[in-house]
């Protein structure tokens, strides 16, 4: 039987009446920074489980609205640290962003039952199911700055293998919930947390992987220059010639060449353009398969396309960039934001492509994901159902101003390999180029704004993982359904008292 109000105000489970007094605003507000220096750069991984474990200790309440003013002033803590990249692009937006996001990761951790057994599945379902709606509302998502970045060297990052990065996040949950049983001096529920979390690894030590099928040599090439430039007011002819310059810079052997994202600007259509010639040139002389990334122009729009070009034969494939970053390729409502804004420097809104994430080559089917879509799982996956070996990441940074975004490039990029169990070949302009193997770790990895070129031997593999086979719907479909399901028995049993 629940504890009546009554023996809750005697002190019967540990909480007072009014459980807001035991911790103002102010420092829920405070524990969601700490959260956030779980994050890449910070790495500060177990503030993560251990803040939420003490939120959840001391935040506690029957009314749901209290309970959402509790997680709304624990997230827009969070996201204040968390999302201060934004800045870099525009302080309005970060402005407007982090009550969103506060909003959208607040609401399920408002459902979680107060007391009763449905709160021990509760926590890291709502935990799941905030972070799967973030992923995809609104304009298709951000899923910068997750809670999966954190635990990245870990044991725990196993589990990525068997549900992707929500079932991680799921797993920090269950360390909060053992925090908390820990500071309630619940043993009970200190050991059934310790318990799943321990069978959740069990499962990804047996869990399917890939198989590897043929050594190549790869690299990536990093062209260098400053951080905090952008677009419309870049010489982005230099770009293609930095790049150019670091080839020439080293001596390379490879099968396989990587350039970043925007490495080369043309106007429509690229296939007939000169610097379409210089770079098929430079596969000939190399005698490699060359990934490069055109920023495409046509009039008032671009594509922001990769092409694979072969050694003797040129252009092979090209792959339009799907997952679109908003406000930065294109302004949402644009017609409306742009009375309030400049928006100068987004002069040409990109055009988005369809598909999966994959280039044909004579080295066989190469996943692409360009950029910002290295955050989202479903990409990466695309390509791999399509058969890519390898996954291919081209992305720019520059745009920023400090290590904050390509740190936490570089963590997605290292979660995509492990939940696909592929090597990853990440290509930045000016933030961090990576060589990541299929366990995540980084082989190869660049300073910022060096003009580098990294080579390494890598794998061209085969297989699927589960997390690759069925994707992230079955693990936030699980989380949604445990978390309305214990908040509706709570409701029920609330009311029938």
């Amino acid at each position: 039987m629940y504890p009546t109000r009554e023996s809750i105000c005697r002190g019967g489970t540990g909480l007072s009446e009014n459980p807001m007094k035991q911790m103002m605003p102010i420092g829920r507000f405070l524990l969601g920074a700490l959260i956030s220096l779980s994050l890449p750069p910070y790495g500060f991984w177990a503030l993560a489980p251990i803040c939420l474990g003490i939120y959840f200790k001391v935040s506690r309440h029957e009314s749901f609205r209290r309970q959402l003013v509790n997680a709304f002033s624990l997230w827009l803590g969070y996201f204040t640290v968390a999302l201060t990249w934004m800045t870099d692009l525009t302080v309005p937006g970060w402005l407007v962003a982090t009550p969103v996001q506060a909003f959208i990761m607040a609401l399920p951790l408002a459902l979680v039952p107060s007391m009763g057994r449905g709160r021990a599945v509760a926590v890291p379902s709502a935990l799941v199911a905030g972070e799967s709606i973030r992923w995809v509302l609104p304009f298709g998502g951000v899923p910068m700055s997750n809670l999966a970045m954190g635990p990245i060297d870990t044991y725990l990052v196993d589990v990525v293998r068997v549900g992707g990065p929500l079932l991680l996040i799921a797993a920090i949950g269950l360390l909060a919930l053992g925090v908390e049983g820990a500071l309630s001096k619940r043993l009970r529920i200190v050991l059934g947390s310790m318990t799943a979390i321990a069978a959740l690894l069990a499962v990804a030590q047996v869990a399917p992987v890939g198989e590897s099928r043929q050594l190549i040599k790869a690299s990536v090439v990093q062209a260098g220059g400053q951080l905090g430039t952008n677009a419309a007011t870049s010489d982005q002819l230099a770009v293609l010639d930095r790049h150019l310059a670091a080839v020439d810079r080293h001596v390379v052997d490879t099968d396989l060449m990587v350039w970043s994202e925007s490495s080369v600007t043309t106007y429509a259509p690229l296939e007939s353009s000169s610097e379409l010639s210089t770079i098929s040139e430079l596969a000939n002389k190399l005698d490699a398969v060359i990934i490069a990334n055109f920023s495409e122009i046509k009039g008032n729009k671009f594509r922001n396309t990769s092409v694979s070009i072969d050694p003797g034969k040129g252009l092979r494939d090209r792959y339009d960039k799907v997952h679109l970053v908003p406000f930065g390729e294109y302004i949402p409502l644009r017609g409306f934001i742009e009375k309030f804004a400049d928006l100068s420097l987004i002069s040409r809104e990109a055009l988005p492509g369809s598909g999966p994430g994959i280039l044909e080559s004579r080295l066989g089917p190469l996943g692409n994901v360009i950029s910002f879509e290295v955050y989202f799982p479903e990409r990466v996956r695309s390509g791999v159902q399509s058969g890519a070996r390898i996954i291919t990441n081209p992305t720019l940074a520059s745009s920023y101003t400090n290590s904050l975004v390509p740190e936490q490039s570089l963590a997605s990029a290292r979660l995509r390999a492990i939940e696909a169990d592929r090597w990853v070949l990440q290509a930045s302009t000016t933030g961090y180029s990576a060589i990541i193997d299929p366990d995540g770790q980084v082989v190869a990895r660049s300073g910022l704004r060096e003009q580098v070129v990294l080579t390494s031997q890598v794998q061209l593999r085969d297989g699927t993982t589960w997390a690759t086979r069925f994707g992230k719907f079955p693990v936030s479909m699980l989380a949604i359904c445990l978390l309305m399901g214990s908040a509706l028995i709570s409701l029920r049993h609330r009311y029938s008292k």
